[in-house]
């Protein structure tokens, strides 16, 4: 009988490890599946109507810098290097390598018929990856263009990430200065617009 309660007490203690080391891999497939770095940041300034001032901020070489975009979105591509899910589980990420950025209307009227300009961002190129991976193609999934857009609003701080399948945007209020103290009024306006 004592025999039978102690195969029995190290037979749950095995399934307990089990079970614990089972919910931290499916913890850690999650979190490498689903990682976001981020790669750019950027707020625009008016100029005129549909006319901006954008101002991006990276750790890529050549992407950050003054530049300006027409239109009423903006939007930013890349060329992106997509590995198999097991590769990300293992720890390695997905390639990317910002391109191009440009300004862009959401009418397309307008789209078609104002003034538009482009910008060629950063140097090199994703495909030299993929040719110092092609000995190791079995890591690599897929190669394709990536593109985020968005609305331009001149109070917002952008934020552009790089995710195991592409890249995407994110935007939060422009910080206040140093020492600013809200108003009565900021305080109303804060309150009916919720936030």
């Amino acid at each position: 009988m004592f025999r039978l309660v102690k195969i029995s007490l190290v037979l749950v203690v095995v399934l307990s490890v089990a079970l614990v080391a089972s919910m931290g891999l499916t913890v850690l497939t999650y979190v490498r599946l689903t990682a976001e770095t981020p790669i750019a940041s950027l707020y625009f300034v008016p100029v005129s109507e549909d006319v901006f001032t954008a101002h991006l901020v990276s750790d890529d070489d050549g992407v950050g810098g003054t530049y300006e975009i027409y239109g009423d979105q903006w939007r930013i591509d890349a060329e992106f290097l997509k590995l198999k899910p097991w590769a990300n589980i293992l720890g390695m990420d997905a390639r990317y390598k910002l391109v191009r950025f440009e300004g862009r209307y959401g009418d397309i009227e307008k789209e078609n018929t104002r003034p538009h300009l482009a910008y060629e961002l950063g140097q090199g190129d994703v495909r030299d990856i993929a040719n110092y991976l092609s000995d190791w193609n079995f890591f690599v999934d897929a190669e394709y263009g990536s593109s985020t857009f968005t609305d331009i609003a001149p109070d917002v701080i952008y934020t552009v990430y790089r995710g195991q399948a592409g890249i995407l945007v994110r935007s939060e209020p422009m910080p206040k200065p140093i020492g600013y103290e809200p108003s009565v009024l900021d305080d109303i306006r804060a309150w009916v617009s919720g936030n």
